[in-house]
């Protein structure tokens, strides 16, 4: 019997969409069927597949041997071995590569086919989730210890509901995390190396830049080599994860300052005027400065970073920032006022000669663009369609109506930084003891429409600083569409997502837990799609009981995963 629905589980939850009720899937694959036959794994059970898929081979024989998972809700046959096929193993690992895998267990046979070892990798992923541990009624309840050795292991592993068949691929080919590692250091993604508070990256052709640029912190110097950049690339690829650099310019470049302070402007200013209008700010955080955009050496030494970053990084895809230029800070400096006055330039006019030129320089080194969106959806300019826009303002609706090729990553849903307070310590929104009273004329308005809760949130104490709080939930991020109130033929433009850690208030102790379980929300929104292939919009209640299993295996494999529910959840249901 096969069954493609199902009934009302434990606990008082929705009811259950998935065909597969006994192992919660993340993400869930486009189509699954199943039966309802468990089977065992044999104890000589192992995974054979081609060379090329080696180190996964070992990576998932010892998750699912050493996992002995048990979901938070709970024959004869014994399953051997999973025999894994790939049809063409030299396929390199690049955008739009084929990761569509078949997997089938019936009948004490288990077999993973896909058209590339990139597919096989998500299929294996997918296997490892499927197996389980049998729990038994009558095992001895003993105190909980963090002592390995008292630890018991559960009982023999199965994989429960066969004969199962699940077809898979990506709804999107690009899916993705950025993370910026600029202002915190992480002994580590998109990876945002640089910004304006540290250039950590040594580069051979400008090394002056992180020699002067990385933080130092008791006589040591927080940098990147170019094996740390190897070693990160090869651990991504193995997982099939590609790594996509990004140095930003013209702005978020103070640190470049610190080098060669001649190619910058308004180089180590406050970033608000003296009277801390935001109209008048020098930068959108501490720390200022731009690169000169009238100068010839800004350009030798742009040339040198960009190829040089590009020859490092084997994708084919290079970010060059582009974001929130600030031409107040430009204007601060005589040569610029100079340039502007004998040529009749505009802001708009310098950016989009500096933009020209960083384009001609990734161009030249092979490599696909990407910008964010601003100087196309906030300053209308001419920037080439060949360049790919990463939307994190207006959603991807702007960009992708205007013809271009985008990257959603709409802060107001997929900012994991969102919602932490401030950190420049001048705001005084915190201080605020009672809530403030809407004007009586304005209250009638409000509640004639019932928009008096969008006008007097919950966190009526002020943003404290944070301009894009409130904090993110994972069920705020399952809940965007990239797609949104795009026409079916304006949507093809809409490569994929990124979610976004901007770490000013992030670094390597507390980054697990800003992470995670909130990007595996974004991670299925992006794999699995909004809508299932009927259509059908994906529901909260569906994805909130294998999104709560999830976050208990993400602690299982080691990482420090937020908690989303009491453990009375866990233990009740």
């Amino acid at each position: 019997m096969v069954k493609t629905t199902a009934a009302l589980l434990v606990c008082a939850f929705p009811s259950i969409s998935w065909a597969l009720q006994g192992a919660y899937l993340w993400p869930v694959p486009q189509t699954v069927e199943s039966g309802n036959v468990d089977i065992n794994l044999d104890a000589s059970f192992k995974i054979n597949a081609p060379q090329e898929l080696s180190e996964a081979v070992e990576r998932y024989t010892r998750l699912i041997t050493n996992e002995h998972w048990s979901p938070v809700a709970i024959s004869g046959l014994t399953l051997k071995s999973l025999d894994v096929t790939v049809k063409d193993t030299t396929i390199d690992l690049g955008f739009g590569v084929d990761e569509s895998y078949a997997l089938d267990v019936n009948n004490g046979k288990a077999t993973l086919q896909s058209p590339t070892v990139w597919g096989a990798l998500r299929g294996l992923e997918t296997f490892s989730q499927l197996v389980q541990a049998r729990s038994y009624d009558d095992a001895i309840i003993e105190d909980f210890s963090e002592d390995p050795e008292t630890q018991q292991k559960t009982g023999d592993l199965f994989i429960p509901e066969t004969p199962i068949h699940i077809e898979d691929a990506p709804a999107f080919p690009h899916r993705g995390l950025m993370l910026d590692t600029s202002r915190n250091y992480f002994p580590v993604f998109h990876w945002h190396i640089t910004d304006s508070q540290s250039f950590p990256l040594r580069l051979d052709s400008a090394p002056e830049l992180a020699q002067h640029g990385a933080y130092v912190l008791n006589k040591k110097r927080y940098v990147y080599t170019k094996n740390d950049v190897q070693r990160i690339v090869q651990y991504a690829r193995s997982r099939g994860v590609r790594v996509i650099p990004e140095i930003d310019m013209p702005a978020h470049t103070g640190s470049w300052g610190l080098a060669h302070k001649d190619i910058t402007t308004c180089t180590g200013r406050f970033f608000l005027d003296k009277n801390n209008d935001w109209r008048d700010r020098f930068a959108a955080e501490p720390t200022t400065g731009q690169l000169n955009p009238v100068l010839e050496k800004t350009y030798d030494i742009v040339n040198k970073v960009v190829s040089e970053v590009a020859s490092l990084f084997p994708d084919a895809f290079y970010h060059g920032g582009g974001d929130e230029p600030i031409y107040k800070c430009w204007e601060q400096d005589e040569s610029v006022r100079d340039y502007m006055k004998e040529y009749n330039a505009t802001g708009d006019d310098l950016l989009h000669l500096f933009l020209n030129k960083e384009l001609g320089f990734i161009r030249n080194a092979k490599k696909t663009a990407i910008l964010w969106e601003d100087s196309v959806t906030n300053n209308n300019l001419p920037i080439p369609k060949d360049v790919v826009l990463q939307a994190w303002m207006n959603g991807a609706r702007d960009a992708a109506r205007k013809g271009y090729k985008v990257i959603a990553s709409q802060a107001n849903f997929w900012y994991l930084d969102c919602g932490h307070g401030g950190w420049t310590g001048n705001d005084t929104t915190y201080d605020e003891q009672e809530q403030p009273k809407i004007p009586e004329s304005l209250a009638d308005e409000l509640d004639r429409h019932e928009l008096t809760d969008n006008y007097r949130p919950s966190n009526w104490g002020g943003s404290g600083g944070d301009w894009c709080s409130p904090f993110k939930t994972w069920q705020r991020i399952y809940s965007y569409d990239m797609t949104y109130d795009l026409t079916s033929e304006q949507a093809k433009n809409v490569l994929g997502g990124e979610v976004a850690l901007w770490a000013e208030q992030t670094d390597r102790v507390g980054l697990d837990i800003r992470l995670w379980p909130r990007s595996a929300a974004a991670a299925e929104v992006m794999w699995s799609g909004r809508r299932d292939k009927n259509q059908k919009q994906r529901d909260l209640g569906d994805a909130m009981l294998r999104m709560f299993d999830w976050r208990y295996r993400l602690v299982g494999r080691g990482i420090q995963a937020e908690a989303l529910q009491p453990l009375w959840w866990y233990v009740s249901c």
